[in-house]
């Protein structure tokens, strides 16, 4: 299995991974790391946030005529399309692969990633009738955060109570950031917890 590593080329901010539109099946410009970290350009394959997790599809036309290569977690390191990042993490429900490409929101001292699934047995109404809920049904997807801490320990963030769990094991040397979480203040609640992440990256940096 390939390790978990810091594959990115040198970015001094955060991505955001929600900023730009996106049209599912849709090539888009941008590159893979491979297992001997060469950044491979072309093209990259959205399809959408699921299935994007479990497989990448490169090719190096627009149209994806010429060369494909199907893009594997536990094969290579990463891709990248447009503000998309994606990073081989070991974490999530084996289908069959353990690895999954998931969505990278902060590489900074800890890496946050963002972790998507679908409700079991979930099915959703459409013009036809009922059909089980796919990736492409991105309204019911639901989503996890994943920290990877320096020591490689994952810290699992799905809730406000799972943030006040784990507040200290992440943030517990900034004596700030503990305080605000736990009087909670405006912006440091769950929902505000990819903004938390870059402060405190932004504070470590500085230390």
């Amino acid at each position: 299995m390939i390790p978990l590593l810091f594959f990115l080329l040198i970015f001094s901010y955060v991505f955001s991974a929600f900023s730009q539109e996106y049209k599912p099946d849709t090539r888009y410009p941008g590159y893979f790391i491979n297992a001997k970290n060469d950044t491979i350009r072309g093209f990259i394959l959205l399809k959408n946030k699921l299935d994007n997790q479990k497989i990448g599809v490169y090719s190096n036309d627009a149209k994806g005529e010429k060369i494909k290569i199907q893009l594997l977690p536990d094969e290579v390191h990463g891709y990248k399309f447009q503000d998309r990042v994606y990073t081989a993490v070991l974490y999530g429900e084996p289908d069959p692969l353990m690895y999954h490409f998931l969505l990278t929101l902060d590489e900074g001292y800890l890496k946050l990633y963002q972790y998507f699934y679908l409700s079991h047995d979930l099915y959703v109404k459409d013009g036809r009738g009922d059909h089980a809920a796919t990736g492409y049904d991105e309204q019911y997807l639901q989503f996890e955060y994943v920290v990877v801490k320096k020591d490689q320990t994952q810290v699992i963030i799905t809730n406000q109570n799972s943030l006040q769990k784990n507040a200290k094991a992440l943030f517990g040397d900034d004596p700030e950031i503990m305080k605000k979480i736990s009087d909670k203040e405006k912006g440091y609640h769950y929902t505000d917890f990819p903004g938390m992440v870059k402060e405190y990256n932004d504070w470590k940096a500085k230390q």
